[in-house]
């Protein structure tokens, strides 16, 4: 397989990830299966997720390591 095309399953796997992290706790919560601060603790998490992905793509921009 081709170097591109696992960069651009990575990147899909990656989209689908984010969005699960959003969209299952606000399904869950609209169906009352949680609580408000289990789904912003669930948000919390996505935004770390978010902020160490950032952080990982700045780091492999810089090649000198």
């Amino acid at each position: 397989m081709h170097s591109a095309n696992w960069i651009d399953a990575a990147k899909f796997l990656t989209g689908a990830s984010a969005m699960g992290s959003l969209a299952i706790p606000m399904i869950l919560r609209h169906a009352d299966l949680i609580g408000t601060k289990a789904m912003l603790i669930e948000f919390t998490s996505f935004i770390i997720f978010v902020c160490t992905v950032l952080c990982f793509h700045r780091a492999s921009l810089e090649e000198e390591w």
